[in-house]
Protein backbone atom coordinates (compact mmCIF):
# COMPACT_ATOMS: atom_id res chain seq x y z
CA UNK A 1 0.00 0.00 0.00
CA UNK A 2 3.21 2.34 0.52
CA UNK A 3 4.69 1.45 -2.45
CA UNK A 4 1.41 3.19 -4.28
CA UNK A 5 1.73 1.04 -7.75
CA UNK A 6 -0.97 -1.65 -6.66
CA UNK A 7 -4.74 -1.39 -6.36
CA UNK A 8 -6.53 -4.03 -4.24
CA UNK A 9 -9.86 -5.53 -6.22
CA UNK A 10 -10.31 -7.98 -2.78
CA UNK A 11 -8.54 -9.12 -0.08
CA UNK A 12 -9.91 -12.79 1.40
CA UNK A 13 -8.46 -13.35 5.01
CA UNK A 14 -9.22 -15.63 8.15
CA UNK A 15 -8.62 -15.16 11.66
CA UNK A 16 -6.30 -11.94 11.74
CA UNK A 17 -6.08 -11.75 8.15
CA UNK A 18 -9.77 -11.50 8.20
CA UNK A 19 -9.29 -8.58 10.48
CA UNK A 20 -6.61 -7.42 8.36
CA UNK A 21 -9.02 -7.54 5.16
CA UNK A 22 -11.36 -5.50 7.64
CA UNK A 23 -8.90 -2.91 8.52
CA UNK A 24 -7.70 -2.32 4.71
CA UNK A 25 -11.40 -2.01 3.23
CA UNK A 26 -12.06 0.76 5.92
CA UNK A 27 -8.90 2.72 5.46
CA UNK A 28 -9.50 2.62 1.70
CA UNK A 29 -13.22 3.74 2.03
CA UNK A 30 -12.22 6.37 4.33
CA UNK A 31 -9.75 7.87 1.70
CA UNK A 32 -6.77 5.67 0.13
CA UNK A 33 -3.69 3.50 1.03
CA UNK A 34 -2.19 5.58 3.74
CA UNK A 35 -5.92 5.41 5.65
CA UNK A 36 -5.93 1.84 5.30
CA UNK A 37 -2.16 1.55 6.75
CA UNK A 38 -3.24 3.63 9.64
CA UNK A 39 -6.19 1.62 10.49
CA UNK A 40 -4.06 -1.29 10.91
CA UNK A 41 -1.52 0.26 13.17
CA UNK A 42 -5.16 1.72 15.48
CA UNK A 43 -6.38 -2.17 15.18
CA UNK A 44 -3.29 -3.50 15.79
CA UNK A 45 -2.62 -1.16 18.54
CA UNK A 46 -6.28 -1.48 20.27
CA UNK A 47 -5.69 -5.05 20.30
CA UNK A 48 -2.01 -4.69 22.48
CA UNK A 49 -3.53 -2.16 24.83
CA UNK A 50 -6.83 -4.95 25.16
CA UNK A 51 -4.47 -7.64 26.49
CA UNK A 52 -1.85 -5.71 28.20
CA UNK A 53 -2.62 -6.59 32.03
CA UNK A 54 -3.70 -10.20 30.85
CA UNK A 55 -1.96 -12.30 33.12
CA UNK A 56 -1.78 -14.49 29.81
CA UNK A 57 0.09 -11.99 27.68
CA UNK A 58 3.05 -11.62 29.90
CA UNK A 59 6.43 -13.84 28.94
CA UNK A 60 8.89 -15.39 31.27
CA UNK A 61 11.61 -13.32 32.58
CA UNK A 62 14.46 -15.78 29.99
CA UNK A 63 12.21 -15.14 27.36
CA UNK A 64 12.57 -11.48 27.46
CA UNK A 65 15.68 -11.36 27.82
CA UNK A 66 16.87 -13.86 25.09
CA UNK A 67 14.20 -11.92 22.74
CA UNK A 68 12.01 -15.19 22.38
CA UNK A 69 8.59 -13.89 21.76
CA UNK A 70 7.05 -17.16 22.69
CA UNK A 71 4.90 -17.32 25.59
CA UNK A 72 5.67 -21.09 26.74
CA UNK A 73 7.38 -20.22 29.73
CA UNK A 74 4.81 -17.74 30.55
CA UNK A 75 3.46 -18.76 33.91
CA UNK A 76 -0.20 -17.35 32.44
CA UNK A 77 0.18 -19.61 29.47
CA UNK A 78 1.31 -22.61 31.26
CA UNK A 79 -1.77 -22.76 33.50
CA UNK A 80 -4.41 -21.46 30.65
CA UNK A 81 -2.51 -24.11 28.53
CA UNK A 82 -3.03 -27.15 31.23
CA UNK A 83 -6.91 -25.76 32.19
CA UNK A 84 -7.72 -25.43 28.25
CA UNK A 85 -6.73 -29.39 28.09
CA UNK A 86 -9.29 -29.87 31.16
CA UNK A 87 -11.59 -27.67 30.83
CA UNK A 88 -13.65 -25.84 27.48
CA UNK A 89 -14.05 -21.93 26.97
CA UNK A 90 -18.04 -23.23 28.03
CA UNK A 91 -16.83 -24.04 31.75
CA UNK A 92 -13.82 -21.41 31.77
CA UNK A 93 -15.73 -18.41 30.73
CA UNK A 94 -19.35 -19.21 30.93
CA UNK A 95 -20.44 -15.54 30.70
CA UNK A 96 -18.67 -15.27 27.42
CA UNK A 97 -16.61 -12.50 28.11
CA UNK A 98 -14.38 -11.51 24.87
CA UNK A 99 -12.23 -8.36 25.12
CA UNK A 100 -11.94 -8.80 21.08
CA UNK A 101 -15.54 -8.28 20.46
CA UNK A 102 -15.13 -4.95 22.51
CA UNK A 103 -12.07 -3.35 20.25
CA UNK A 104 -13.84 -4.89 17.00
CA UNK A 105 -17.08 -2.85 17.77
CA UNK A 106 -15.55 0.22 18.28
CA UNK A 107 -13.07 -0.40 16.02
CA UNK A 108 -14.97 -0.41 12.63
CA UNK A 109 -17.84 1.15 11.18
CA UNK A 110 -19.81 -1.63 10.33
CA UNK A 111 -23.08 0.14 8.65
CA UNK A 112 -21.09 2.26 5.93
CA UNK A 113 -18.20 -1.02 5.31
CA UNK A 114 -21.79 -2.77 4.39
CA UNK A 115 -22.19 -0.55 1.58
CA UNK A 116 -18.91 -0.08 0.77
CA UNK A 117 -18.36 -0.90 -3.04
CA UNK A 118 -14.60 -0.27 -3.45
CA UNK A 119 -13.11 -2.93 -2.85
CA UNK A 120 -13.91 -7.08 -2.17
CA UNK A 121 -13.79 -8.75 1.10
CA UNK A 122 -14.45 -12.40 1.79
CA UNK A 123 -13.45 -13.70 5.63
CA UNK A 124 -13.59 -17.64 5.51
CA UNK A 125 -15.44 -19.58 9.13
CA UNK A 126 -16.25 -23.07 9.67
CA UNK A 127 -19.64 -24.22 10.62
CA UNK A 128 -19.28 -26.26 13.34
CA UNK A 129 -22.22 -29.05 12.70
CA UNK A 130 -21.45 -29.59 9.24
CA UNK A 131 -17.89 -28.68 8.71
CA UNK A 132 -18.07 -26.69 5.48
CA UNK A 133 -16.96 -23.69 4.56
CA UNK A 134 -18.57 -20.39 5.10
CA UNK A 135 -17.44 -16.74 3.47
CA UNK A 136 -18.90 -13.75 4.74
CA UNK A 137 -18.53 -11.03 2.27
CA UNK A 138 -18.65 -7.54 3.13
CA UNK A 139 -22.07 -6.62 2.21
CA UNK A 140 -23.03 -8.87 5.16
CA UNK A 141 -20.21 -7.84 7.75
CA UNK A 142 -21.25 -8.07 11.51
CA UNK A 143 -19.04 -7.93 14.84
CA UNK A 144 -20.23 -11.30 15.01
CA UNK A 145 -18.73 -12.13 11.48
CA UNK A 146 -15.28 -11.34 12.06
CA UNK A 147 -15.66 -12.63 16.00
CA UNK A 148 -16.52 -16.22 13.74
CA UNK A 149 -13.47 -16.18 11.82
CA UNK A 150 -11.69 -15.62 14.65
CA UNK A 151 -12.87 -18.52 17.06
CA UNK A 152 -10.48 -20.93 18.42
CA UNK A 153 -12.68 -23.42 19.95
CA UNK A 154 -10.48 -24.35 22.48
CA UNK A 155 -10.55 -20.72 23.97
CA UNK A 156 -13.65 -19.60 22.62
CA UNK A 157 -17.17 -20.60 22.97
CA UNK A 158 -19.08 -21.21 19.53
CA UNK A 159 -19.93 -17.84 17.53
CA UNK A 160 -23.42 -17.54 16.57
CA UNK A 161 -24.40 -15.84 13.30
CA UNK A 162 -27.73 -16.10 11.92
CA UNK A 163 -28.49 -18.81 14.02
CA UNK A 164 -25.46 -21.19 13.39
CA UNK A 165 -22.74 -21.66 14.69
CA UNK A 166 -19.32 -21.55 13.26
CA UNK A 167 -15.35 -21.90 14.21
CA UNK A 168 -12.36 -20.27 13.08
CA UNK A 169 -11.95 -20.59 9.39
CA UNK A 170 -7.85 -22.09 9.00
CA UNK A 171 -9.05 -25.58 9.70
CA UNK A 172 -10.98 -25.67 5.90
CA UNK A 173 -9.60 -22.06 4.18
CA UNK A 174 -6.46 -20.25 5.64
CA UNK A 175 -7.27 -18.43 3.38
CA UNK A 176 -9.39 -19.58 0.72
CA UNK A 177 -8.67 -17.91 -3.17
CA UNK A 178 -11.55 -19.13 -4.90
CA UNK A 179 -13.61 -16.02 -4.33
CA UNK A 180 -10.86 -14.13 -5.56
CA UNK A 181 -10.42 -15.98 -8.66
CA UNK A 182 -14.23 -15.98 -8.95
CA UNK A 183 -15.16 -12.34 -8.29
CA UNK A 184 -12.30 -10.51 -9.11
CA UNK A 185 -11.20 -9.68 -12.15
CA UNK A 186 -7.09 -8.92 -11.44
CA UNK A 187 -5.73 -12.40 -12.12
CA UNK A 188 -3.20 -11.82 -9.67
CA UNK A 189 -3.23 -12.74 -6.17
CA UNK A 190 -0.69 -12.01 -3.47
CA UNK A 191 -0.89 -14.49 -0.55
CA UNK A 192 0.87 -13.27 2.79
CA UNK A 193 2.23 -16.55 3.98
CA UNK A 194 2.85 -17.00 7.66
CA UNK A 195 2.84 -20.52 8.74
CA UNK A 196 6.11 -22.28 7.66
CA UNK A 197 5.63 -24.50 5.16
CA UNK A 198 8.38 -26.57 6.25
CA UNK A 199 11.07 -27.79 8.97
CA UNK A 200 14.62 -28.58 9.18
CA UNK A 201 14.07 -30.59 12.40
CA UNK A 202 12.15 -33.25 13.51
CA UNK A 203 9.73 -32.49 16.49
CA UNK A 204 10.49 -34.74 18.96
CA UNK A 205 8.79 -33.43 22.25
CA UNK A 206 4.98 -33.00 22.70
CA UNK A 207 4.92 -29.31 22.36
CA UNK A 208 7.14 -29.54 19.06
CA UNK A 209 4.52 -32.29 17.42
CA UNK A 210 1.56 -30.30 18.48
CA UNK A 211 3.17 -27.03 17.30
CA UNK A 212 3.89 -28.66 13.70
CA UNK A 213 0.31 -30.66 13.36
CA UNK A 214 -0.96 -27.05 13.61
CA UNK A 215 1.00 -25.59 11.15
CA UNK A 216 0.37 -28.51 8.66
CA UNK A 217 -3.43 -28.54 9.57
CA UNK A 218 -3.18 -24.75 8.69
CA UNK A 219 -1.34 -24.77 5.59
CA UNK A 220 -3.32 -27.71 4.37
CA UNK A 221 -6.07 -26.01 2.59
CA UNK A 222 -3.46 -23.53 0.89
CA UNK A 223 -1.87 -26.81 -0.50
CA UNK A 224 -4.84 -27.96 -2.05
CA UNK A 225 -6.21 -24.89 -3.48
CA UNK A 226 -2.19 -24.28 -4.97
CA UNK A 227 -2.80 -28.17 -6.47
CA UNK A 228 -5.93 -26.84 -8.28
CA UNK A 229 -4.72 -23.27 -9.34
CA UNK A 230 -1.19 -24.48 -10.78
CA UNK A 231 -3.25 -27.79 -12.39
CA UNK A 232 -5.38 -25.83 -14.33
CA UNK A 233 -2.58 -23.09 -15.07
CA UNK A 234 -0.91 -25.90 -16.62
CA UNK A 235 -3.66 -27.03 -18.71
CA UNK A 236 -4.25 -23.06 -20.17
CA UNK A 237 -0.29 -22.47 -20.60
CA UNK A 238 -1.08 -26.09 -23.11
CA UNK A 239 -4.23 -25.10 -24.79
CA UNK A 240 -5.70 -28.06 -23.50
CA UNK A 241 -8.49 -25.02 -22.04
CA UNK A 242 -9.13 -22.19 -23.81
CA UNK A 243 -7.46 -18.95 -21.73
CA UNK A 244 -10.18 -16.86 -23.75
CA UNK A 245 -13.47 -19.11 -21.26
CA UNK A 246 -11.14 -20.25 -18.49
CA UNK A 247 -9.24 -17.64 -16.06
CA UNK A 248 -5.45 -18.13 -15.83
CA UNK A 249 -4.04 -17.26 -12.31
CA UNK A 250 -0.67 -16.10 -11.33
CA UNK A 251 0.43 -16.40 -7.56
CA UNK A 252 2.51 -14.18 -5.76
CA UNK A 253 3.94 -14.94 -2.33
CA UNK A 254 5.50 -12.08 0.15
CA UNK A 255 6.69 -14.33 2.91
CA UNK A 256 10.16 -14.64 5.18
CA UNK A 257 9.70 -18.24 7.05
CA UNK A 258 12.96 -17.16 8.74
CA UNK A 259 11.21 -15.72 10.90
CA UNK A 260 8.65 -17.81 11.92
CA UNK A 261 11.08 -20.87 12.85
CA UNK A 262 11.61 -19.59 16.33
CA UNK A 263 8.00 -19.07 16.88
CA UNK A 264 5.53 -21.95 17.98
CA UNK A 265 1.94 -21.31 17.97
CA UNK A 266 2.00 -19.89 21.51
CA UNK A 267 3.45 -17.10 19.68
CA UNK A 268 -0.11 -16.62 17.97
CA UNK A 269 -1.52 -15.63 21.59
CA UNK A 270 1.18 -12.80 22.30
CA UNK A 271 -0.38 -9.23 21.63
CA UNK A 272 2.48 -7.34 23.17
CA UNK A 273 2.97 -4.03 21.17
CA UNK A 274 6.73 -5.09 20.93
CA UNK A 275 6.20 -8.35 19.00
CA UNK A 276 3.37 -6.81 16.57
CA UNK A 277 5.89 -4.22 15.77
CA UNK A 278 8.35 -6.74 15.19
CA UNK A 279 6.55 -8.69 12.78
CA UNK A 280 5.53 -5.62 10.99
CA UNK A 281 9.06 -4.37 10.30
CA UNK A 282 9.79 -7.89 9.19
CA UNK A 283 6.56 -7.78 7.21
CA UNK A 284 7.62 -4.36 5.62
CA UNK A 285 11.22 -5.67 4.69
CA UNK A 286 10.09 -9.12 3.03
CA UNK A 287 7.31 -7.18 0.92
CA UNK A 288 9.89 -4.90 0.09
CA UNK A 289 12.08 -7.51 -1.09
CA UNK A 290 9.28 -9.00 -3.25
CA UNK A 291 8.66 -5.83 -4.78
CA UNK A 292 11.99 -5.36 -5.90
CA UNK A 293 12.39 -8.93 -7.33
CA UNK A 294 9.27 -9.26 -8.79
CA UNK A 295 6.82 -6.21 -9.64
CA UNK A 296 7.46 -6.47 -13.49
CA UNK A 297 6.31 -9.86 -13.17
CA UNK A 298 3.18 -8.86 -12.15
CA UNK A 299 0.71 -9.90 -14.40
CA UNK A 300 2.56 -11.97 -16.54
CA UNK A 301 4.02 -15.00 -14.52
CA UNK A 302 3.36 -16.74 -11.12
CA UNK A 303 6.10 -15.62 -8.96
CA UNK A 304 5.33 -17.60 -5.56
CA UNK A 305 7.49 -21.16 -4.84
CA UNK A 306 4.53 -23.31 -5.88
CA UNK A 307 5.61 -26.38 -6.72
CA UNK A 308 8.84 -26.00 -3.72
CA UNK A 309 6.42 -25.11 -1.08
CA UNK A 310 3.03 -26.53 -1.75
CA UNK A 311 2.53 -29.04 -4.34
CA UNK A 312 5.98 -30.64 -4.90
CA UNK A 313 7.38 -32.47 -7.88
CA UNK A 314 4.57 -34.95 -7.97
CA UNK A 315 2.67 -32.19 -10.14
CA UNK A 316 5.50 -32.95 -12.85
CA UNK A 317 5.02 -36.40 -13.01
CA UNK A 318 1.35 -35.77 -13.80
CA UNK A 319 0.35 -38.07 -10.75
Amino acid sequence: MEDGRFEIEGLTGTSAGGMNAVCVAQGLMKGGNQQAREELRNFWKSISDSGKHSSLNNRGPIDKMLGHYTMYNSPGFMLFDQLSRLFSPYELNPMQIDPLKDVITKAFDFDKLRKFKGCKVFLCATHVFTGRLRIFSLDELRPECLLATACLPTIHSAVTVDGEYYWDGGFIGNPVFFPLIYNCETPDIILMQLNPTERKKLPTTAREIGDRLNEITNNASVVREMRAITFISDLIDSGQLDKKVHKRVYIHAIEDESVFQELGWSSKLNTEWEFLTHLFEKGRLAADRWIKENYENVGKKTTAPIREHFVGAMMDKGK
